[in-house]
């Protein structure tokens, strides 16, 4: 059995500042831009109406700017960061995850995954009165169900979403109406990849932590790595030059060779 552990939510390459770590280990889940505004999916949570865990005040106005486009794209300020949607990427309360083949590795990490296996998420979060931002692990669930969009069960055989027909296609993503993707589509008629895309149903046990769980150190520049203990007992694969597993930058995925029961153990 394993676990994906997978990068999620805003991050220095998509919005300004990154979600705050308070004093107590509480934190806040701030998720990304959607890439596409208003017009590129169907979710209407937005940064001017989604409210902070542990602030009385909404994600727009802790936000100084977002960036939904990363470098390619401008800054997103005021009004226009107020109504811009939410990539809500992994749902907390419906427990469904996709990735696309923008980010191939966790594609490849989703794909891996077998009912009783496990998707833990870790985002990047900053002290809230300063110091280093690191990773941390902020929700997990058990897989219900993993859907390759490219090789779907049909008729005995294997299909690709872009082979079924567009009734077909639509009752699909609705079976996954709360996933983020699913909302693409909803709003598009299109994927963002096409049909590489992966979506993991989960079910108990799953949840959104209380209180943040650090797994990275420092490696210089800007570059984290998971702990000596976290590599040890969670079992990834190494990073490049005998260096524990590389966490980014910004979001990297990782299998690990525990089950999710090990896993919570680990961290817990």
């Amino acid at each position: 059995m394993t676990v994906a552990l997978v990068g999620v939510g805003a991050d220095a390459s998509n919005a300004d500042p990154v979600a705050p770590l308070y004093d107590d280990g509480t934190f806040e889940f701030i998720p990304a831009p959607s890439p596409g505004g208003s017009g590129g999916t169907s979710e209407r949570r937005t940064f001017g109406n989604t409210r902070l865990r542990h602030q009385d005040s909404v994600m727009g106005e802790f936000l100084e700017s977002i960036k939904p486009l990363g470098d390619d794209g401008p800054d997103i300020t005021g009004v226009n960061l107020n109504n811009w949607p939410l990539h809500y990427n992994p749902n907390f309360v419906s427990l469904t995850y996709g990735a696309t083949g923008e980010d191939e590795a966790f594609v490849e990490a989703l794909r891996s995954l077998e009912p009783g296996d496990g998707v833990a998420f870790y985002s990047v979060l900053e002290p809230e009165g300063g110091g280093a931002k690191h990773r941390y692990l902020i929700g997990y669930f058990a897989v219900e169900g993993v859907v390759d969009f490219q090789a779907l069960d049909r008729d005995g055989g294997e299909a690709a979403f872009g082979d079924l027909s567009e009734p077909e296609r639509r009752a699909l993503v609705e079976d996954h109406g709360e996933n983020a993707y699913a909302k693409v589509y909803r709003e598009t008629g299109e994927l963002p990849d096409g049909d590489d895309l992966v979506i993991v149903e989960g079910t108990d046990p799953g949840t959104m932590l209380s209180e943040a769980v650090q797994i990275s150190e420092h490696g210089g520049g800007g570059h984290y790595y998971l702990t000596d203990d976290l590599q040890e007992g969670l079992s990834p694969e190494e990073g490049g030059d005998d260096k524990n597993a590389y966490l980014g930058g910004d979001h990297q995925a990782h299998v690990l060779d525990v089950s999710l029961e090990e896993f919570r153990d680990v961290v817990e």
